[in-house]
């Protein structure tokens, strides 16, 4: 995933930057599981942290099946707690 991670990091940066446009919720929760995906689960929390928009249940488990996948059970639990508050 590294080089598609580069590839749509890049296309995320530069919708904002080069074509003025505004990233949308969804937007940000596909960057959000392309970064779980990647394994960046640090970067992708913050993205939620950062992000304009009040995170949904989708985003919230998106990067709960990512610390699945890669093992971080404690940041995964603490995850959960986001998702059931969503709930």
């Amino acid at each position: 995933h590294a080089g598609l991670l580069d590839d749509g990091r890049q296309y995320f940066i530069s919708m904002k930057r080069d074509y003025t446009l505004t990233q949308t919720v969804d937007h940000y929760a596909c960057m959000i599981d392309l970064l779980g995906r990647a394994g960046e689960l640090d970067e992708a929390e913050e993205l939620i942290s950062n992000m304009p928009f009040e995170p949904y249940a989708g985003v919230w488990m998106s990067l709960l099946g990512a610390c699945k996948i890669h093992g971080d059970m404690e940041r995964g639990a603490h995850i959960s707690e986001h998702v059931f508050e969503l709930d």
